[in-house]
């Protein structure tokens, strides 16, 4: 509650949520109520503004918690900060105007600046019949006004035909600019009168406007047929793909499982393998010891004992590096095994595969994974095996490959 009205002792309610603040923070639109049924509102601003967006959201928090929600209302406007309005703001004040609820009785601008008179004559000369539209220079008047209205004692003065004609003039422009109403006619005067041809040039313009209104109106529902059609092809695209996506996911599902089938069969090949290792071994030693028995030459034993113990090693080899090896693979193995004892599982078969002249991508294509990993790979192993820089991995383990025969009657 604040003090109330000095002009006529009327209670002024004003609550914190009864305001409106402009996106851009330039000015907030307060509303109050005076007495019952009069809504006051004013723009707080510190320069003169542009109202942007019509207050229709708070004005209807007014009237909702002011209880005058289908009962009628009367407004007093302060223009004091207002030197114009957007197309927005009259856009929402058309609609305002032509809302039945709440009936609005009359509204009173004081403050005018005159830059906006002109603006104000539109809005009055568009106003429903049911409702008054005044202008006053100071609050007292317009709440004088006001108060008249709601007596019954407002004094209307029949106008001329020149200020007849003037609203009928801004009321057929607002509805083409602010309505776009286009099929209402524009009511023109007698030919021979001195305001014909505005009011007929109106008359032109709006039927251009018209025309030109259907003409957009019909490209516009062209356009959105084509984007609809083009939507469609788009969905269908979609499907497509979808369809196709599905149909690569299924044969990489059903080859993945043939994958995983080959490599579980590989799995439980290899454990039959290493379980069949032992016995094996057992098998070559007892022939070995066998052999020694055998009423032959000391080189035939030889032979018979250095044939077991290569099957043996080779049978060693192939476990290690899971790969079907030529009893030259399995040599390599066991010497570069010999040097470097330290070598890992992994990289005697990297070793392997450098020795058979792969390249780095077809080693990350085995292992699956970047060429980059392949060569990680072989610097650490270049490392770990001890060379120089300007030592050759390829050629150490190619001379190697030469050094077999050496390896072999070591062995012997």
């Amino acid at each position: 509650m604040m003090a109330p009205c000095p002009d006529t002792g009327l209670s002024i309610i004003s609550k914190p949520h009864w305001q409106h603040i402009s996106h851009t923070n330039q000015y907030t639109t307060r509303f109050k109520r005076i007495g019952k049924n009069i809504l006051y509102a004013e723009a707080d601003a510190s320069s003169p503004i542009t109202l942007d967006i019509f207050e229709k959201e708070v004005v209807g928090r007014v009237i909702t918690d002011s209880g005058l929600v289908n009962k009628p209302v009367y407004f007093i406007w302060n223009l004091e900060k207002v030197k114009a309005i957007s197309y927005r703001y009259k856009k929402g004040i058309a609609d305002f105007l032509y809302n039945p609820a709440p009936p609005l009785k009359a509204v009173v601008f004081y403050n005018i600046r005159p830059e906006f008179k002109h603006t104000l004559e539109i809005i009055r000369a568009i106003s429903p019949q049911s409702m008054r539209v005044a202008f006053a220079e100071k609050y007292e008047q317009a709440m004088r006004q006001i108060q008249d209205i709601i007596s019954d004692q407002y004094m209307y003065s029949e106008p001329e035909q020149i200020d007849e004609l003037k609203d009928r003039f801004l009321a057929a422009t607002a509805r083409i600019g602010w309505l776009n109403l286009f099929s209402q006619p524009v009511l023109l005067p007698e030919r021979n009168h001195e305001c014909y041809a505005y009011f007929s040039a109106l008359d032109h313009l709006q039927k251009d406007i018209a025309e030109a209104h259907a003409e957009h109106s019909e490209k516009a529902a062209l356009l959105e047929k084509q984007l609809q059609v083009s939507a469609d092809d788009i969905d269908k695209e979609i499907e497509l793909i979808k369809s196709e996506m599905l149909d690569i996911t299924t044969a990489f599902e059903r080859e993945k499982a043939l994958l995983e089938n080959s490599l579980l069969q590989i799995k439980h090949e290899s454990r039959s393998t290493a379980l069949m290792l032992p016995a094996r071994s057992a098998q070559l030693e007892e022939t070995i010891q066998q052999t020694l028995q055998l009423p032959v030459s000391t080189g035939q034993k030889k032979q018979i004992i250095d044939l077991c113990e290569n099957l043996l090693e080779a049978e060693k080899n192939r476990m290690k590096t899971n790969l079907l090896l030529t009893a030259t693979d399995s040599a390599f193995l066991s010497l570069l095994q010999r040097k470097h004892p330290g070598l890992s599982n992994r990289e005697l078969k990297l070793c392997l595969f450098i020795r058979m002249n792969l390249d780095t991508e077809e080693i990350a294509d085995y292992y699956s994974i970047t060429k980059r990993g392949i060569e990680s790979a072989r610097y650490r192993l270049h490392k770990k095996i001890g060379l120089q820089k300007n030592q050759s991995l390829k050629n150490y383990l190619t001379s190697l490959t030469r050094n077999l025969a050496s390896f072999s009657s070591e062995k012997r």
